[in-house]
């Protein structure tokens, strides 16, 4: 009985509410991205076209227009130091409060190169600064380099340098060349030797004599030697050397493409790993005595392909000089005296008529 009552109690118990489960919020999309910026096209042209007005901002001390072009991390690169914006947010500034005159540039040989995530200007550029008070007009030449960047929807320089150009650096090149390079022959050019050898000497015009290896020999065989070199220290060495060796020797610091060769002057010419230029040639020509000689040895064209050395093609030298009597003229394998390795060597030597 007991038990019954029990279980109508527990029959007539109402039943305990089940659990509710929490509402489950909607997804919510995420916000869409902001577009990418647009970077605009930059073509060659554009490149050199905007590399010149940011050099222009430059030279008129156009600092707004300056800093317009230039990206977050600019630097410029010049004569072994770093240059950020810092130093020219102050000196464009200071050159206007001076009234100082801006400068003027004229740009050749541009080029543009790209990668992937850049757009590379060159230029060699004259920037002539005019008189300024007790300053004079000054003139620098060189090479501008620009590496032009994306940076949000512009492109931007990133960095910039400089390079010394012209008859000055090329000078210093050389200089240095000449002070500490172990890579070219002190000796005599074999070639040179072999070709003069029995020959009555004369007048000799030794083109880019460096530090004077094949003008002291020709001294030494009695020749009336002039050596022509732009650079100061391989005169001076050369100079040193006939001292030593008690030989007479002229010497010439100038440039050979402007050196006034003259006119039926000389019996010997020589261009020994000189370049292989033909207006300079042609200019040799008519400078050449009747039964002057005429002496070349430099690399093969092929040998120099990529390097910007440039070369001789086999023949050309031949055809360049018709109506003279051929001496020699050969393509060989040999160690060249510039370079010191084996490679792909022209010698041509004729006599003029």
């Amino acid at each position: 009985m007991r038990s019954v009552l029990v279980l109508l109690v527990l029959a007539g118990c109402p039943k305990p509410p089940e659990p509710k489960c929490p509402a489950q919020p909607l997804p919510v999309a995420a916000p869409a991205p902001p577009p990418a910026p647009t970077l605009p096209e930059l073509d060659d042209q554009a490149v050199i076209s905007q590399s010149r007005a940011f050099l222009d901002a430059h030279d008129k001390a156009d600092l707004a227009a300056f800093q317009a072009l230039a990206g977050s991390t600019f630097v410029k690169f010049q004569r072994s130091r770093f240059y950020g914006m810092k130093v020219y947010a102050t000196d464009l500034p200071a050159r206007v409060q001076r009234k100082m005159p801006a400068a003027s540039r004229t740009c050749q040989d541009e080029k543009v190169f790209r990668t992937p995530a850049s757009a590379i200007y060159f230029g060699s550029c004259i920037v002539r600064v005019p008189a300024y008070g007790e300053m004079p007009m000054t003139t620098a030449e060189g090479w501008e380099t620009l590496v032009w960047v994306p940076e949000g929807d512009q492109w931007k320089v990133a960095h910039w340098q400089w390079q010394r150009a012209g008859l000055e650096a090329e000078r210093e090149d050389w200089n240095d060349i000449f002070r500490v390079s172990t890579s070219f022959k002190r000796t005599a050019n074999q070639f040179l030797i072999d070709v003069t050898k029995g020959r009555r000497p004369g007048a000799a015009l030794d083109l880019a004599m460096g530090q004077g290896r094949n003008a002291l020999y020709l001294a030494s065989q009695k020749w009336r030697v002039t050596g022509i070199d732009i650079s100061d220290e391989g005169i001076r060495m050369a100079k040193e050397a006939a001292a030593a060796q008690k030989l007479k020797l002229e010497t010439v610091q100038h440039d050979i493409d402007t050196y006034e060769l003259g006119t039926g002057k000389w019996d010997l010419v020589t261009l020994i790993y000189a370049g292989n230029d033909p207006k300079l040639i042609e200019r040799i020509k008519p400078s050449i005595r009747r039964g002057g000689l005429f002496v070349v040895e430099f690399f093969h064209k092929e040998s120099t392909q990529g390097t910007g050395i440039g070369g001789f093609e086999a023949g050309e030298l031949a055809k360049q000089f018709a109506g003279w009597k051929i001496i020699k003229d050969e393509v060989v394998e040999d160690i060249a005296d510039w370079g010191l390795r084996k490679t792909k060597l022209v010698r041509f030597a004729a006599e003029k008529q």
